[in-house]
Parts: structure tokens; sequence; C-alpha cells
């Protein structure tokens, strides 16, 4: 509960006139998101139940307002839209995912920057047939795509991010993975690979999970402190279930009875989920103080420009730091037997 955001609020006022334009397609927006500050110029859709009639807290509530406390802390100046596309525990057939991206678009047309937290591994090198006709359509937009790049810890390309390494999608595509609490090192989560562009700050991060009218006291029945399956402290997005999040909270305990959690606005999560809308407000954040219109230029330029570099599997990679941005300590248990 003493614990700030982090990426803490960048310096920078917001401009109606001059906002970047970021799409989160997620899981939507708490119900009071707009208590808390940052999200004041956030619009879009509801996340559609928040807990279940016995008041448990349903899988991945708060994923899509976390990513857009993480896309405003960076980016000041950004016009936030979060769709409920991934509603259902973050997840959709891939037969539909094409449809509803298009479909996500559409309400309000293409935006400067799209942050995407989802995708899929499918065993091919080509791509994924179920948002082809997207992609498509994508590299003749005006917008640049900023997608996730899993948390499988593999090197096999995970769609859509891995379209960033076709020749064909090299200007459209960002894919980003996650960096260890200490920046220095990449995840135990992450994928990696050639395809894998840049690495951002991904794991512990501190954003808004609800708002901040007043604590909101949820049914919580699965333990927070478990390890991460590679031995590390944090709750880990590769652990089940997944994506458990919340630390910040009063814990009331009884024989028999579910944890009581009172949430009270901030949240830890970890996963490349987070690194990637860190990543898109640092190209928002460009385009403001650069006067760039154009986002695909912008991501040129700020990658060009930066310096920033961490070990992932023994390989030298670029990563992206906010400057609010601050390292966390990161302990290693020892493995279980």
């Amino acid at each position: 509960l003493t614990q700030p955001p982090n990426p803490a609020p960048a310096e920078g006022t917001y401009d109606q006139g001059s906002a970047v334009g970021v799409l989160v397609i997620d899981t939507g927006l708490m119900h009071d998101h707009r208590s808390y500050p940052l999200l004041a110029h956030t619009d879009g859709d509801p996340q559609l139940q928040e807990t279940d009639e016995q008041g448990v807290l349903q899988q991945y509530v708060g994923h899509g307002t976390f990513i857009a406390g993480l896309v405003a802390a960076v980016a000041p100046n950004t016009d936030v839209t979060v769709r409920n596309t991934l509603n259902d525990a973050g997840a959709i057939l891939e037969s539909d995912f094409g449809e509803a991206l298009f479909a996500a678009v559409d309400r309000d047309g293409w935006p400067d920057i799209i942050s995407l937290s989802a995708g899929t591994s499918n065993g091919r090198t080509d791509g994924l047939l179920g948002v082809d006709a997207f992609m498509r359509e994508l590299r003749d937009q005006p917008t640049l795509l900023v997608a996730a790049a899993g948390n499988n810890s593999s090197a096999a390309p995970f769609w859509p991010a891995a379209y960033a390494s076709l020749p064909e999608y090299a200007d459209t595509v960002l894919s980003v993975g996650a960096l260890r609490g200490d920046g220095e090192f990449g995840a135990c989560f992450t994928n990696h690979g050639s395809w894998v562009q840049v690495y951002a700050p991904g794991e512990r991060l501190t954003s808004s999970f609800t708002g901040f009218d007043a604590p909101v006291p949820y049914v919580y029945r699965h333990s927070t402190y478990d390890a991460c399956r590679y031995g590390f402290t944090y709750v880990c997005t590769c652990q089940s279930p997944r994506h458990t999040g919340l630390l910040s909270e009063e814990r009331e305990t009884s024989p028999g009875k579910a944890d009581q959690v009172m949430f009270e606005g901030f949240a830890h999560w970890s996963g490349t989920s987070f690194a990637t809308p860190v990543t898109a407000g640092l190209i928002a954040s460009h385009m403001t103080a650069h006067k760039e219109s154009d986002p695909r230029a912008a991501r040129r330029q700020l990658l060009a420009a930066n310096t920033g570099f961490a070990e992932v599997r023994g390989a030298h990679v670029p990563a992206l730091r906010p400057p609010t941005w601050r390292p966390v300590p990161v302990v290693q248990l020892t493995p279980p037997a």
C-alpha cells in the first residue's frame, strides 16, 4: 500500500488536440477506473463480469485497466481506448481473432498505436491464418502494432508479435519481450529469439487495477505468494492460475473460508503483457516530444537512438527502460526437489 506506481507518472500534460491515440485490445475497464487520475482520459468497454455470484474475482479481471494505467504513466499525452475484445479470461478462438480485431478498430477508426498483449504459437514460421486478413489490412493503415512476445519461455514464433520478423511487416509490428525486475536480464517467462525486437520492464510492475473511490473487497481463492516455477519470489505469469496479481492487499482468513482481499487501486503484475504497453507508451511519448505524427517513424527513431541493452539467454538485446521506472530486487529461491 505504500508503493507508488512503477513506472511512476512521467512529467507532461494532456492536450486533446495533440494526444496520441492508443487502442488497447484486452479485457475491458473496471467500473471505477476513472477515479484514478491517470485514467481520466481513458475510454472504452467495461469489464463484463468482475466477480462471480460468490464475489470471487474472475480470471484476468483488471488486466486491461492495469495496462491502460501503464500507458498513461509512461505517456501522459495519450487518448487511451480499452476494448473488451478478450473479455473471456483473455482468450478467444483463432477463427474469431481476426474479425474481433477488425471490430475493435472499426469502432473509432485506426489509431496511432495498438497495444496487444495476446497471441499464440502455431508451430509455423509464416504467420497465423486467423489474423492474416487483419495483418494485410494493417500494412495499409497509419498504425503501429505493438505486440507481446508471449510468456511460454520459448523461442518459437508467437503470433502476431512474430510478424515483426517478416520483411513485409518489418515497419508495421514491434514485438516486445519482458525484462526481469532488475532490468538487466530477460524475465524467466518471456519468449525470446531473433523475432523479438526489443525488451522492456515486465516484472512486478505496479499500476492501477481498480479505482480510488474506496477500497473494494473481493474474495480470492488462490495464494498470491506462490513462487514462479523457475524459482523466483515474484508472482509470475507462468504459474497456475496465471496473472493472479495484486499484492497491495489486506488478508483475512479463517478455516474453511476463502481469503478476503481488500483491493485499493494498485497491483503488481508480471508478464510480457505489461512490457508491451510500456513500449507503446514510450513510442507515444516520443511522438509527443518530437512532434512526430507517424508512429512507425517514431518507432524507428526511438530504437535507433536507444542505447540500452540487456542479456536474454546469453544474447545481447535492445532494452527500453522508461526514465520513471525503478528496478526491483530479484531473489532466487532454491528450486523445489
